[in-house]
């Protein structure tokens, strides 16, 4: 049975999956990899060197045709659908595809009725978003927590039999690199991480994030990490992205709006503060509990809304004139969110993240072996 493991959305979202692929293949799986452009490959390295001996086949998607022409030209930086359909012929030969995204959804019915499309969402976060119904026309679905299970099971977007929970892999992975990170500055100063949202609708970026670097430009009691999501940025012009880049204070404010730290863990390990909006990236900073903030920028009644189930994790910041005030007592406040931030962490991803790949890796081949099975004897 050959399985592909395929990435044609942006690169972090190899974390999230390919260490499934060295697992299976280091159990004799016929595994391979498909990406969609160079900028995937070096992620590829840097998962497959934490698995001594996996080395999969990687074919290299939309050289060619349409896909081609539109990256060349930048009229779409990741042409997701050109991709996939200029590749139907290459996707035909596998009896599984893995993705951590759901626009591969809109080949299903061009792929051969043996061909089972099995999904790892790439987050665990607690917006509405992962409740898409594209998701019932994967065959199978890896879920990373007890929470994001009975969201999807009472949305009716997966179903018993065709699940499995497994938790978080890339915090699984990022335990296997075991890297030794220098510190993000050397002044002894606490490091706030601000991770701003890339959805205008939902983002802080746009009403207070000029203002945040401002303030912590001028005070000597923090440092700033600012690491939006790696789609804020993505579509902004050269100009644009160097007069954000511009605001960066050396041994102060780091600013990193595209480089590969931005999805290694670097900044979510190396802070002191999380700052932010509705990223799930919060439960990879709560992988070790610390004091959180919550940005509020759209004035959301959020209260017993499951959506922002994360802002019960620390303060919430409405009005931009108490962020000085609330960051002052982070630390002192965060006795009071520690247990809900231990709990809350692992109803979504799971609990302890050891393991993750191998248990989703296992738990596809025991769907794939089933379902092969039922196909045999008619079932």
């Amino acid at each position: 049975m050959r399985i592909l493991f395929l990435f044609i959305g942006e690169p972090h979202q190899i974390f999230h999956a390919l260490p499934i692929a060295a697992e299976m293949a280091a159990t004799g799986s016929d595994v391979e990899v498909a990406v969609a452009s160079a900028a995937h490959l070096s992620v590829v390295e840097q998962v497959a060197s934490a698995y001594p001996g996996f080395a999969p086949r990687i074919t290299l998607l939309g050289q060619r045709g349409i896909s081609r022409w539109l990256r060349e030209r930048a009229v779409i930086r990741h042409p997701r659908l050109p991709i996939l359909f200029g590749a139907l012929r290459f996707l035909r030969q596998f009896d599984a595809i893995v993705v951590p995204e759901r626009t591969t959804t809109a080949i299903r019915h061009f792929l051969p009725r043996r061909t089972r499309l099995i999904f790892t969402p790439h987050g665990a976060g607690d917006r509405a978003i992962m409740l898409d119904p594209r998701d019932r026309h994967f065959d199978f679905v890896l879920v990373a927590g007890e929470k994001s299970e009975q969201r999807l099971l009472d949305a009716g977007t997966i179903r018993p039999g065709h699940y499995a929970l497994n938790g978080y892999v890339k915090l699984d992975l990022m335990a296997r690199l075991d890297k030794t990170r220098a510190p993000l500055f050397d002044n002894g100063r606490p490091t706030v991480l601000y991770a701003p949202h890339f959805h205008r609708g939902l983002s802080s970026w746009g009403r207070f994030g000029r203002d945040i670097i401002d303030w912590f430009a001028a005070q000597d009691r923090y440092n700033l990490v600012v690491a939006p999501h790696i789609r804020l940025f993505a579509e902004a012009s050269d100009a644009d992205r160097a007069a954000v880049k511009a605001l960066a204070v050396p041994g102060k404010i780091l600013i990193d709006l595209g480089s590969d730290r931005l999805f290694d863990m670097s900044y979510t390990s190396g802070a002191d503060i999380y700052l932010g909006d509705v990223s799930s990236q919060v439960y990879e900073f709560l992988s070790t509990p610390r004091p959180c903030l919550f940005l509020n920028a759209h004035e959301v009644d959020w209260a017993d809304n499951p959506d922002y189930l994360f802002w019960t994790l620390g303060d919430v910041v409405d009005d931009l004139a108490n962020l000085p005030a609330t960051l002052h007592q982070a630390a002192a406040h965060h006795p009071r969110y520690i247990d809900a931030q231990r709990e809350r962490l692992a109803e979504s991803i799971g609990g302890d993240p050891a393991g993750a790949a191998q248990r989703g890796a296992e738990a596809i081949a025991r769907f794939l072996a089933k379902d092969a099975a039922e196909d045999k004897s008619g079932g």
